[in-house]
């Protein structure tokens, strides 16, 4: 009679827990994402209430976070992280149930492709460094432009042409022209 009374307590107990949430969707905001700036994933899993499980979060990129408890004492489904990739390029993002210490793997698994672009140019770097070389087209700095102002340029290949006009040299400076290079000059 002990037997009994004890199994039927024991399957009387048993719809009283709740199944492992089973994962079923990951999301990425924004998508497609920029190289360095952080983008924040959701993973969402159906049958979450009540559950309890080890979740593993593999980021694509050859980082990946230990395996987590969700549920429990611990944040329940949706799950909300943030990484942030450093190069472009396509990656797959996989979360996958996996034992967590005490909590048993959530079941399923999941897969998100995420498009990461390169990032932006910062505003006025392109052109600055464009605008950094006092050289006419044709033409490249020789090191770099002394405090004084003064710089010179050499050809860039044989046969570089002649500047239509002269160079607007800084105060303190005159422009000079030969054969092999042509700049800024202090002068004397």
């Amino acid at each position: 009679m002990k037997r009994f009374v004890a199994a039927s307590l024991f399957a009387a107990a048993l719809p009283a827990f709740a199944a492992n949430p089973t994962i079923d969707r990951i999301t990425a905001t924004p998508s497609p994402a920029k190289a360095g700036e952080p983008v924040t994933i959701t993973v969402e899993a159906s049958d979450a209430e009540g559950g309890m499980c080890g979740l593993d979060l593999n980021w694509g990129d050859g980082n990946r976070n230990p395996p987590q408890k969700v549920g429990g004492n611990h944040k329940n489904f949706p799950i909300t992280l943030q990484h942030t990739y450093q190069k472009p390029g396509t990656y797959e993002i996989k979360a996958d149930g996996k034992r967590a210490e005490t909590y048993l793997g959530c079941l399923g698994k999941v897969k998100y492709m995420l498009t990461v672009e390169a990032a932006a140019a910062a505003p006025g770097k392109a052109a600055a460094g464009a605008a950094a070389s006092p050289c006419p087209a044709d033409w490249t700095l020789k090191g770099k432009a002394a405090k004084d102002g003064s710089f010179t340029c050499t050809p860039k290949k044989k046969g570089a042409a002649k500047p239509e006009k002269e160079l607007a040299c800084p105060q303190g400076t005159s422009y000079f022209f030969g054969a092999k290079a042509l700049g800024c000059e202090k002068a004397q």
